[in-house]
């Protein structure tokens, strides 16, 4: 029997937002006994074929599950398991199973299990979390052929039956898992490992169900918890929560269901300042399982959409045709609203082995447009596939991690050079698709005057520019208390850029974190930004806030701020003011 504990608060990672109260089940995967068993060399074929007959078995099941979950999360769902379909049809991997049947006289549920565990440890032994993510790719595979293998019936394990509404704990959930629960009783998703690029997640996300990964000593817990909750925003897994703490995450998640029907009145309304001033709200987005949610808040499109994350999602590199699929799908469920795909900026924060090479100083290093520099097929094959999705010429590019003029007259020069190959080649393109930069490192903002006059728009990245900026790391917590957008210093660098594109007649957004702040939205309207770029969910609550908001207020707020010399002293203006103007306080 196992002794009940008194609140315990854990730690995870974020995967997707969302509330969740309820009653656990821990679901612990089915344990398949495998032992080494010898046969004899007459029975070694006969052990080759059930390993054979296996794999196909596994595939119909896998290319079955990649239906259903396209079916349930868009095409993108179901492309997560396109990883699992390259381990099947992995003829090296095949070969050295047939190999240690061969050598070891040992039977097929032995030889795969003991070939796959050691690729599965080799990944789980590099530092690379995308790798380490894969580990469980493998795992999940190899399961699925072994109890194929053994068993003649290969059904829902009863162990993924909810019993009524529950929230799912796990040491790791599998995508096949993911599928097999019932939608309608999964309250919410914890793990013990993973992160925010695993498939659990992706799919989580897709199934709209609050879910915290990475949470360590989940586990060892659970069966000591009677009651938890998760909170999708923050990452916090609380065990037994005490009457006071229930109370108020009940509180949060009865406010958060008003929240959500009181906003989804405001994201059908205009938004339009007091003083009758249109303002784009567009989302970032890094899948196109997020469309549902783009329409839905009824935003005026994808201010950035992160191409990174479709290639640490997938094994390969992905092909031109695969990555022109999904931009062209995207571009025709937005269609006619814009979508501005930003090529890939993988580097510093999203090291992926695939194509990076290991720095000193990853962030000041290879990334963005220099490690597509150094990589000509896989940006050649990425701008053919967003030309290709550009005829209904609702798409855009913009260039990550823009130091100089240089790299944008490159860029240019490569783009010129593809879309005539795909004019000669026959293919409808945007022969005029918009090109803009990312403004992320203080040298571009110094120069913006100049570079507004060769592209056709700015996204200001805050979260970019203010670690360039302050020069303080965002992730590292030492250093957190400088990492402030609203220093001065970040705030003048704002000024600048947007007075350039005003000067250069092209239109600025912002995709970064702080278009979504709060008590920043008046302050980036006073500055002069019509366009704000955040995440789907956030779109109504920053239209509530504009349509309560007069520029020329704003402008005369904008002009106290870049007066300031603290990012404490910014912050009381502009706490102060939206106190008065929006009647909350922001920061609560």
């Amino acid at each position: 029997m196992n002794k009940k504990i008194k609140e315990k608060i854990l730690k995870g990672v974020a995967a997707s937002p969302g509330i969740s109260i309820g009653t656990p089940f821990y679901y612990v995967h089915e344990i398949l006994s495998v032992s080494r068993e010898t046969v004899p060399d007459y029975e070694i074929e006969l052990e080759i074929q059930k390993y054979r007959v296996a794999l196909e078995k596994t595939k119909e099941q896998i290319l079955n599950d990649k239906k259903n979950a396209a079916k349930r999360g868009g095409g993108e769902a179901g492309k997560i398991f396109d990883a699992h379909l390259l381990l099947i049809d992995d003829q090296v991997l095949t070969d050295e199973v047939i190999y240690f049947i061969s050598i070891h006289n040992v039977q097929a549920p032995y030889a795969v299990s003991k070939v796959m565990k050691d690729y599965q440890t080799a990944f789980e032994k590099m530092q690379n979390q995308y790798f380490s993510q894969r580990a469980f790719d493998i795992e999940d595979v190899c399961r699925r052929i072994v109890k194929n293998i053994i068993s003649e019936d290969s059904q829902l394990e009863q162990s993924t039956v909810l019993k009524g509404k529950q929230i799912v704990v796990s040491n790791n959930i599998y995508p096949s898992d993911t599928l097999n629960f019932n939608k309608d009783l999964i309250l919410g998703i914890v793990t013990e490992y993973g992160g925010k690029t695993s498939h659990a997640a992706i799919l989580s996300r897709a199934l709209e169900v609050p879910a915290v990964v990475g949470a360590t000593g989940i586990t060892k817990w659970i069966k000591k918890a009677s009651l938890i909750i998760v909170d999708g925003y923050t990452g916090i897994i609380i065990l037994n929560p005490k009457p006071s703490t229930f109370e108020s995450y009940k509180k949060r998640q009865h406010e958060e269901i008003k929240q959500v029907e009181d906003d989804l009145k405001y994201s059908i309304l205009p938004s339009i300042t007091l003083d009758n001033q249109k303002i784009k709200i567009m989302c970032n987005i890094q899948s196109s399982l997020e469309i549902e949610n783009v329409i839905k808040w009824n935003s005026d499109g994808v201010g950035l959409f992160r191409t990174e994350f479709l290639f640490e999602s997938s094994l390969s590199i992905l092909s031109e045709d695969e990555q022109f699929k999904i931009y062209d799908d995207i571009s025709e469920k937005l269609y006619p609203r814009e979508i501005v795909i930003r090529l890939l900026d993988i580097g510093g924060d999203k090291l992926n082995d695939k194509i990076s090479v290991k720095e000193d100083n990853p962030f000041l290093g290879v990334r963005g447009m220099r490690l597509l520099f150094h990589n000509p097929d896989i940006l050649k094959s990425h701008l053919r596939a967003i030309l290709r999705a550009s005829g209904r010429n609702n798409v855009s590019i913009i260039i990550p991690f823009v130091a100089n003029i240089t790299e944008i007259n490159k860029t240019k020069i490569i783009i010129e050079k593809i879309k005539k190959e795909l004019i000669n080649e026959g293919y409808k393109i945007n022969d005029k698709i918009k090109l803009g930069i990312m403004i992320e490192i203080p040298s571009v903002v110094m120069i913006a005057d100049a570079v507004a006059k060769i592209v056709d728009y700015f996204s200001i990245g805050t979260n970019d520019l203010t670690q360039y900026v302050l020069a303080a790391d965002r992730g590292n917590e030492r250093v957190s208390y400088i990492y402030d957008s609203f220093h001065p210093a970040v705030v003048k660098m704002l000024d600048m850029t947007i007075q350039a594109a005003k000067k250069g007649n092209i239109p600025v957004g912002l995709c970064g974190q702080m278009a979504g702040y709060p008590i920043a939205i008046p302050l980036l309207l006073g500055l002069g930004l019509r366009e704000f770029s955040v995440t789907p969910f956030l779109v109504p609550v920053v239209k509530k806030i504009i349509r309560r908001l007069d520029t020329n207020e704003c402008r005369i707020l904008a002009q106290k701020c870049l007066k300031s010399s603290t990012a404490r002293s910014v912050t009381a203006i502009l706490s102060d003011f939206f106190e008065k103007k929006i009647g909350e306080n922001p920061l609560q």
